[in-house]
């Protein structure tokens, strides 16, 4: 049997909520086995500065963008990132 995202999305929506952090501490584990990078990714402290000008104008300018040809799929991302590892 296959395991897809979709599956483990079906599954973590029917989790009673008294379950859901000790799945959360047991998914953690796995991604940080498998996935340092990912793991620090999603237990990093949130940013909370502030943007910048520079910054706000970088994020409207890519927003405001609506070539095609200037979009990445999820898997082009995840790609260049691997790379860079």
């Amino acid at each position: 049997m296959v395991t897809t995202s979709q599956d483990l999305h079906a599954l973590v929506d029917w989790l009673p909520e008294c379950v859901r952090e000790e799945v959360h501490q047991i998914l953690l584990a796995q991604l940080k086995k498998h996935d340092p990078v990912a793991y620090s990714f999603f237990t990093a402290p949130e940013d909370d500065e502030p943007l910048t000008a520079e910054e706000i104008a970088d994020i409207d300018a890519a927003l405001a963008d609506d070539n095609p040809e200037h979009w990445l799929s999820h898997e082009e991302v995840k790609n260049r990132m691997a790379r860079r590892s």
